[in-house]
Parts: structure tokens; C-alpha cells; sequence
């Protein structure tokens, strides 16, 4: 470790910023800090020409000013044919400046930049500003090139490297790594991009790489494949897991990463008027090494959080959830290896009777993940409860599968085929669908087990729930496995409280759509911090996309180019 300090006695490393969590944000952020900057290419946006306009006007070389200041009549003529004649011009001088750089910009012009910006499901006005620069059209089902463009410390000696280190309890990537890898993803590759390097280019990288390593010849003959272009589509989520581990590899980051850890706490240190240090270095951050358990601690300016929500699942909180690890389940890919298990003994046994169904608690994607996984075995039936939607499910069977689909962010149900099955079969209520049966309305109230009449004390248990159906009557039923998939939660146990305090509803926990981090648009600083340099973004601050991690990214990287002294 370099720039240790003793400090009561214990090793401390100085950083001007820790990024806590090593997912797609950190990733993202480590990038930008590491000394590389978004510019704008100067190409049009295709649908939106007062955005054109603006940046034409706040980024033309050598202009300080607020964009606000700009006329209506300035900005028009930004999208007339003059525009075009200023772009040579600007193009000329661009060598010999920073040009169209976009991470000096002030507030104001980040503020006049994103102004009048619409996204699918609202968004944080920087986060829709780096979207649509990165992804242009992107909703309209266009596949428009970027208007952003990213340089380097070596491309461009005046930018500057942020000394930073980047935390996380696994590999890069976060919880990708964790999950199932055969899953597809629900947002498109292309929105699954880290800055400057798209997934399906590199998709054609590791086509190219893995082609010579198979035939040891040149590459020439495959340059044509590199240069095709891949279509939008859905991808699998062990790809994307792939792509982040190795984007942190090509992109040399590895020094600014220290995976294998675990963070303990973070906390403001307390102001000294003799240490000129500790004022300077406003924050501690403790944790551990998951192999060898050895502690360590950070002293630093600013605190990123970047650990996502998806770290504990949500429980029901009924007795007997938490004691019953060998049937009971919160965890998708656990199901999965239960449901092999059953078919594999059912087959090993020869069994004659129908395997015992398995419950599947909730009505989100995990949930329809899960039912998925259970049909495509052929032999398991499925118990599912969710939620009474009755304003919903009352409707015409048409308008309950669009209402469901809302839900997933307005994506054309023709991508999403397996999850419109699942809707219409709860929907259905399962009456057209063998091996499945929905109990729209029911709630879990209670576990047990028992044995069959012959009191066999050899006899397998038989494993119950009980249920409260909408009528008030409590129902039983045998089941092989229960599978509560109710949403996840983030892990603050680093933070005072567990982060209580930090979100838009104070007294609450947090939770990335619930209750996310009040952080500032334009900054990431989170509102409610015990002192400044406390920043978020990702899903803790309800970025739930990975395309809209950008803009938090970009916005913290601003704030500290604005405000740093050293």
C-alpha cells in the first residue's frame, strides 16, 4: 500500500476518493477518474435539435459562460445549416484544445444541457443527458452511433487522474457474477455498455481472439466479421458478467481495484483544528479481507456508494421462514439446483406419483424467472401466490397483460416472450395450463410438516404451508420446496443506522424504487450526509438501469474537477 499513515496504531492508506462496490457504477466511475473524459463528437442529435443546439453553444471552444444566457433565436440557428460550418471550424482548432470536453462543465451548463429531457420511466436529468448523448434514440428502436467520444490522460496531458480505489466482495462486476449466467437480460446489449468500449464490440474482440487462438493464423480474412455490426438484442447475463470483468482488465484498471473485501464501516471523521490532514480527509472506511480476514482502513476526501440493492433478499417475516433452510428458499439459483435435485431423485426412484409442487411467492421477474425454470422441467408443478391486484386482474385479460408489462418499463412484449407467457398464465389462473395452478390473492402465513398416516417413523416428513386465501379461509397444501421471491434490498450495515436517514422518506429503510438515496442531480452528493463528500449513485439512488449509471458517474466526476483545491 502506498501513502500509509499510523494512526492508533493501525495501517491507514490515503485516498482522495473510495468507491465502495465494484458492479457496473464502480466500474463506470473508476474509468472517469482514472483520467478519462467524455467529449462531444459534434454530430446532431437525430430527434432532438434544441439538445443540438445547446451543446453546440456550451462547448464551443473557449466559452465559459452559462448557456443559459443564450437566446431562443442562438439556439435555433444552432440547428440551422450554419451549424454545419461551425462544426468544420470547430473540428480545425479541436487538435489544439480541449474542444467539445465535457467534464469541466458547471453546474449551469449541466443544468441548461439537460433541461426539457424525457425519459421512459423519468430519470435524474443527468442521467437522461448521458443517455441520450450515449444511446441516441435508443427508445425509438433507433441504433444511432454515440455522441460521446472518450479521451485519455495520454491523449490529452491536462486531464487529471483521481487517486481512488475501487471495493468489492467479489469480482468486478458485483452481483453479475452472482447471478444465473443463462438468464437474458432484460434491457438490450447495447444499454449494458460501459463508456468506450460497446458490448458488442467487444463481443467481436473475444470472437476475433478465440478465431486465431483456434487456427494460429493472421486475422485478416476475420476483420470483416469485426466490422459487421451486431443487432440490438437481449443477452445473456453470464456475457455481461464476462464483459464487466474483463472491460476493468482492458481498460487498466486493475490497480485502482481491490476485490475480495468487505467493508465494515464508513463514517465521518470528527474535525480537528491541529491535524491539517484529518480535515482534509473528512471520511474513514474499515472492512477486511475476505481470505485472510486482515483489517484495513481508508482515509479519504469522498465516499462513493455504488453497492447496488440487490445484496439481501426481502422475507415475508413469518415464523418458520428462516428455520427451514432445506425446503424453504429467497435465493433464484438455489431453486434452480432444488428443482434438479427433485427431478433427479424422482427419476433415481422411479417414482410413480407426481413430484410435490413447488410454491413461488411473488410477481415480479424473479418470481416469473422461477416459474420458468420449474416448467421447463416438465414434471414439477407450481403453486404460485402473489399479491391481490384486484384493480387490475378485474379488468379484460388484454388490458391485465399491458398493465403488467407497464412493469417492465414500457419494452415491447415481442422481446419478452417468456415473461408474457408467465403474465397470461396468471392471468388464466393456470386453467389452461397444466402443472400450474395461481392463487391470486393467497398470503403465506405458516410452515410445518408431518408424517402420513401409517406414522412410519422412517417416513419422510411431508412438508406443508398454510395460506390465507382472499376469502378468509386458511388452505393447506404439500409442497417440495417454497420459494419466497419477493425483491431484494440493499446491505448498508456499513452505514449509521443501515442508511437509515439517507433516503426521501427518513424513517425508512433504503431501497433503490421504494426509497432510494436523495442525492443531488447534478452532483451525486448525497443530500442528507453527516458532512460533505458523501456521494451515490446506481440503483441506490433509483438509476435501476445500467444505461443511466453514466450520468451519476459523470456528475460526481464534474463536482470533483469543481471543487478540488489539490
Amino acid at each position: 500500500m502506498q501513502n500509509c499513515y499510523n494512526d492508533d496504531g493501525n495501517d491507514v492508506v490515503y485516498k482522495d476518493v473510495v468507491v465502495i462496490g465494484n458492479g457496473p457504477s464502480g466500474i463506470c466511475l473508476s474509468y472517469m477518474l482514472a483520467g478519462n473524459w467524455p467529449y462531444y463528437t459534434g454530430e446532431p442529435h437525430p430527434s432532438d435539435e434544441m439538445l443540438t443546439a445547446r451543446l453546440h453553444f456550451s462547448t464551443r471552444s473557449g466559452n465559459e459562460e452559462c448557456c443559459h444566457a443564450a437566446t431562443d433565436e442562438e439556439m435555433r440557428n444552432g440547428t440551422s445549416n450554419r451549424w454545419q460550418q461551425q462544426q468544420t471550424r470547430t473540428e480545425r482548432c479541436e487538435t489544439k484544445s480541449q474542444g467539445r470536453g465535457l467534464a469541466r462543465s458547471t453546474r449551469c451548463k449541466l443544468e441548461c444541457l439537460s433541461s426539457g429531457l424525457e425519459g421512459r420511466v423519468g430519470g435524474r436529468p443527468l442521467a437522461l443527458l448521458m443517455d441520450q448523448l450515449q444511446h441516441p434514440c435508443v427508445d425509438a428502436g433507433l441504433d444511432v452511433p454515440s455522441l460521446l467520444t472518450w479521451k485519455s490522460l495520454e491523449q490529452h496531458p491536462e486531464h487529471k487522474v483521481i487517486d481512488h480505489v475501487v471495493l468489492g466482495k467479489g469480482q468486478p462486476g458485483g452481483a453479475w457474477q452472482t447471478m444465473d449466467p443463462n438468464v437474458l437480460t432484460i434491457s438490450l446489449n447495447r444499454w449494458m455498455s460501459l463508456p468506450d468500449l460497446e458490448i458488442r464490440e467487444w463481443e467481436k474482440f473475444i470472437e476475433s481472439e478465440q478465431h486465431r487462438l483456434a487456427n494460429s493464423t493472421e486475422d485478416g480474412p476475420y476483420q470483416e466479421k469485426l466490422n459487421a455490426s451486431k443487432t440490438p438484442s437481449r443477452i445473456s447475463v453470464g456475457t455481461v458478467a464476462a464483459y464487466y470483468k474483463d472491460y476493468v482488465r482492458r481498460k487498466g484498471l486493475e490497480q485502482y481495484f481491490r476485490c475480495g473485501t468487505t467493508v465494515t464501516s464508513v463514517r465521518p471523521v470528527r474535525v480537528s483544528n491541529v491535524d491539517e490532514v484529518d480535515n482534509r480527509y473528512g471520511w474513514t472506511v474499515e472492512g477486511f479481507e475476505n481470505n485472510t480476514e486482515k483489517l484495513f482502513r481508508y482515509r479519504c476526501k469522498r465516499v462513493v456508494l455504488a453497492t447496488g440493492t440487490t445484496d439481501l433478499s426481502n422475507r415475508l417475516g413469518i415464523p418458520g421462514e428462516d428455520s427451514r433452510p432445506e425446503w424453504v428458499t429467497h435465493d433464484l439459483n438455489d431453486l434452480e439446483s432444488r428443482l434438479d435435485r427433485l427431478v433427479d431423485q424422482h427419476h433415481d426412484e422411479e417414482l410413480a406419483g407426481p413430484v410435490d409442487p413447488v410454491l413461488v411467492i411473488g410477481s415480479g421477474l424473479s418470481a416469473a424467472d422461477a416459474i420458468i425454470a420449474a416448467r421447463f422441467r416438465g414434471i414439477i408443478p407450481v403453486l404460485h401466490a402473489f399479491r391481490d391486484s384486484s384493480t387490475e386482474w378485474s379488468k379484460s385479460k388484454t388490458e391485465r397483460i399491458h398493465n403488467k408489462y407497464d412493469r417492465l418499463q414500457g419494452l415491447p412484449s415481442s422481446m419478452y416472450p417468456e415473461y408474457h407467457k408467465v403474465y397470461e398464465m396468471m392471468a388464466d389462473g393456470g386453467t389452461n395450463y397444466p402443472l400450474y395452478k395461481a392463487l391470486k390473492g393467497y398470503t403465506l402465513v405458516g410452515f410445518g410438516e408431518n408424517r402420513n398416516d401409517s406414522m412410519d417413523v422412517d417416513e419422510p416428513r411431508r412438508r406443508m404451508v398454510t395460506l390465507l386465501a382472499p376469502d378468509g379461509q386458511l388452505k393447506t397444501f404439500r409442497v417440495s420446496v417454497v420459494a419466497i421471491l419477493i425483491g431484494y434490498k440493499p446491505d448498508l450495515s456499513y452505514l449509521e443506522a443501515g442508511g437509515i436517514g439517507l433516503g426521501k422518506f427518513p424513517d425508512k429503510p433504503i431501497g433503490g424504487k421504494s426509497n432510494p438515496i436523495e442525492v443531488d442531480d447534478f452532483t451525486y452528493e448525497v443530500t442528507k450526509a453527516p458532512r460533505a463528500g458523501l456521494y451515490a449513485l446506481g440503483p441506490l439512488v433509483g438509476d435501476n438501469f445500467v444505461r443511466y449509471i453514466l450520468g451519476g458517474a459523470f456528475g460526481i466526476l464534474a463536482h470533483i474537477l469543481n471543487t478540488s483545491t489539490t
